[in-house]
């Protein structure tokens, strides 16, 4: 059996520590094993004593767990005393495959702190170069590093530095912050990001906890590393926004699904919105102007023109006597990468990928939105998702569903079911499903929630392309 193994302490209130990660692995279905680091008197407004368990106690737990299972990932809390860290740093060098989430708690919410120099100095040289992910709250890192993290530029040098100790990624999170958005900062050396929530009232124990214990969880299920932090990160917001505001605080992890956080790749969050659409239906995306002359005569209301291979000059006249054709038959044209071709001719709306979107500037994404363009973007993963929502785009394509032959696929197939489950991610924004979809899964793909359905080959390879548009269109009112 796969399992997740947390070494943390022990909270005899359970708000937090062992307890706190028992719940989210039963949430989140995930078989999780423990071994108890430390033992704390403590409740919502103290924590009278702290011990680390003796080393014989320690290595007991892990051989016990160890003759019968090895773990998919393993999630570290609080460990109070040296000696336990040295101890761990030795089996943690026999699992190198194992990924390591480490939650570095130096102090307890109700003000009790062990975080001296020697312990510190133990997590560097015996923990640091097994960690894939360290999950430090700010005051946490300021500790580690000895300045304060009071800029983005600060942030930046964070990460390098933790990176430079041997940890592979760091998630330096914002909640002990101020100001009405909690953003926190990831750096795995490839490509940093910040992710971006609304801040909750109230104060909660068993944040930090929760979250490093949810990306173990995630991680041990199949997510990359990256992909498991920023769904954590809505789990946790989640948990977040539904838990009580009557002491004590602890987190509702029974909660539905919270939308996806606002990723962005700088440390800047635009305030965009672009310009709602109110139907999609059927959407045909088609790759030259001569079919989709083929198509406008069937009553079609969308469809996307992507040309590819043309030169720019040819490009242009395309677009712009596609755009004039479906003014005048009432039809909303998505043009495919050319953006600037598309603003100046006026259509409905632009398509990117994301490739797309990483050619473009903040004040490049605002020229399209104050030309009036509706903006798609498509997406094949939680991190993508949360980027697009960053931008508060017109609608969001989400896929491919199923295996497609029109494009190289980075992404595996996401299946139908999995729908209903983006549709909540999304924070209310239409949801377009694409790829591989053919006539027979329209109807399963609206009921779980899809606002629109992006067909490529059902049409195209049809042996009567017209009917086959007119046979989608008789599911759409």
């Amino acid at each position: 059996m796969d399992a997740v193994w947390s070494i943390a302490g022990h909270d005899p209130f359970t708000a937090a520590g062992i307890q706190a990660d028992l719940r989210v692995a039963w949430h989140l279905g995930a078989t999780l094993r423990t071994v108890i680091a430390c033992f704390t008197a403590q409740n919502q407004t103290a924590m009278p004593l702290c011990e680390a368990v003796p080393d014989a106690w320690f290595n007991a737990q892990w051989q016990a767990l160890a003759q019968v299972e090895a773990p998919r990932a393993i999630k570290l809390g609080l460990l109070a005393e040296p000696h336990i860290l040295k101890e761990l740093g030795a089996r943690l060098g026999s699992l190198s495959d194992c990924p390591v989430i480490c939650d570095p708690v130096l102090a307890a919410s109700s003000g009790r702190d062990w975080g001296g120099r020697d312990l510190l100095s133990a997590y560097r040289e015996y923990i640091f170069p097994r960690v894939s992910l360290l999950t430090p709250n700010r005051p946490e890192a300021e500790r580690f590093l000895g300045y304060a993290l009071d800029s983005d530029e600060a942030l930046k040098r964070a990460g390098e530095e933790f990176r430079s100790w041997g940890v592979k990624a760091v998630l330096i999170k914002g909640g002990h912050g101020s100001g009405s958005r909690v953003v926190d900062y990831f750096d795995d050396g490839t490509r940093a990001f910040w992710l971006q929530s609304d801040r909750k009232s109230g104060s909660y124990r068993g944040t930090g906890c929760s979250l490093s214990t949810a990306i173990a969880c995630l991680m041990a299920d199949g997510l990359s590393l990256r992909e498991a932090v920023v769904r954590a990160h809505a789990l946790l917001q989640g948990a977040l926004r539904t838990s009580t505001s009557i002491e004590p605080q602890f987190l509702d992890w029974t909660a539905p699904a919270a939308p996806l956080g606002r990723l962005s790749y700088q440390p800047y969050f635009p305030d965009l919105s672009f310009p709602a659409i109110d139907s999609i239906g059927f959407y045909p995306v088609v790759p030259d102007l001569a079919w989709l002359k083929r198509l406008l005569p069937t009553g079609i209301k969308t469809i996307q023109l992507r040309l590819k291979d043309k030169s720019r000059l040819l490009c242009g006249r395309e677009i712009a006597e596609a755009n004039a054709l479906c003014r005048r038959a009432d039809v909303r044209l998505f043009v495919n990468d050319y953006w600037q071709i598309a603003c100046a001719e006026g259509v409905y709306g632009v398509h990117l990928g994301q490739e797309d979107l990483d050619a473009l500037s903040p004040l490049q994404i605002e020229e399209i939105r104050r030309a009036g363009l509706r903006l798609g973007l498509s997406t094949h993963s939680f991190e993508e998702a949360a980027r697009a929502l960053s931008l508060r785009p017109s609608y969001i394509a989400f896929g491919p569903i199923f295996a497609t032959t029109c494009k190289s696929m980075q992404f595996g197939p996401q299946g139908l079911d999995r729908i209903s489950h983006w549709k909540k991610l999304c924070a209310g924004i239409p949801l377009v499903a694409i790829g591989g979809l053919k006539l027979e899964h329209a109807a399963q793909a609206l009921a779980l929630g899809a606002d629109g359905v992006a067909v490529v080959s059902d049409v195209l390879a049809h042996s009567t392309p017209e009917q086959r548009t007119k046979d989608w269109l008789r599911l759409f009112p």
